[in-house]
């Protein structure tokens, strides 16, 4: 599925996942591929990005994760790469 994080008005990330982890204030989710849409409010945590190639973690503050058919898209304030 397609994947973007979106900080403010830059993209930090943008390619095929085949899974994305991420937490809301009650606790950890995750989405696959088929995952029925949704909107999800995220808390100032880890986000993770599963792609063929491995594991990508990054630190978001605040922000909605929305599932639409084939697409997750994150809009937050703040993202960036956890090396």
């Amino acid at each position: 599925m397609d994947c973007q994080i979106i900080a403010c008005n830059r993209i930090v990330f943008a390619g095929k996942a085949t899974l994305v982890a991420a937490r809301s204030e009650e606790g950890w989710f995750g989405v696959l591929p088929g995952h029925a849409p949704a909107v999800f409010a995220l808390a100032d945590h880890e986000l993770r990005v599963t792609t063929e190639e491995g594991t990508r973690s990054f630190r978001v503050r605040g922000g909605v994760l929305s599932v639409t058919p084939g697409k997750v898209t994150v809009l937050t304030g703040e993202a960036a790469p956890i090396p």
